[in-house]
């Protein structure tokens, strides 16, 4: 449904409204649609995201962690964490996208389908908005989360 609103397919005056009209118009099972992609994508992203992180955190010198600039540094490794994150999992995006919008394909059907329109490049539609979004997000939620650690002195 949010997908479909997105891309302006659909106009919904309520989500009460957008879930009744979605059960009537295309049964129950609709309102699962794209759930396997959303899996795929979301899944690999945490964790992605994750290793990354921590992995940029381990970099860095243990002193910076209780310094008056932590806050940067956590931001800037999640920052980063989010670019390559967002860029490696960009085609289970995609594929998602696809599936959500387009309810009678499946995701190995929209996998072909956008290979068969754009190859490889139709799996890296819409990155940079999508890096940009999921990182900023993702680095802000790190750096509260780093911060909240400290205040309470707990390790992270």
């Amino acid at each position: 449904m949010h997908q479909n609103t997105k891309c302006g397919k659909f106009r919904y005056s309520s989500v009460c409204g957008a879930l009744r009209s979605v059960c009537v118009t295309e049964g129950p099972a609709a309102l699962f649609s794209g759930f396997t992609a959303t899996l795929l994508r979301d899944v690999p992203f945490s964790g992605i995201y994750v290793m990354f992180y921590s992995q940029a955190k381990a970099a860095l010198p243990t002193e910076i962690s209780s310094s008056p600039s932590a806050p940067l540094y956590n931001f800037s490794c999640g920052l980063l964490s989010g670019v390559l994150a967002s860029l490696i999992t960009q085609p289970a995006d995609v594929v998602k996208t696809r599936v959500q919008v387009n309810t009678h394909l499946r995701t190995a059907e929209a996998i072909r389908h956008i290979y068969r329109e754009q190859k490889m490049q139709g799996f890296f539609r819409g990155a940079v908005p999508r890096a940009l979004r999921r990182t900023m997000m993702a680095a802000m939620a790190w750096t509260v989360y780093e911060q909240m650690m400290a205040r309470f002195g707990l390790k992270s």
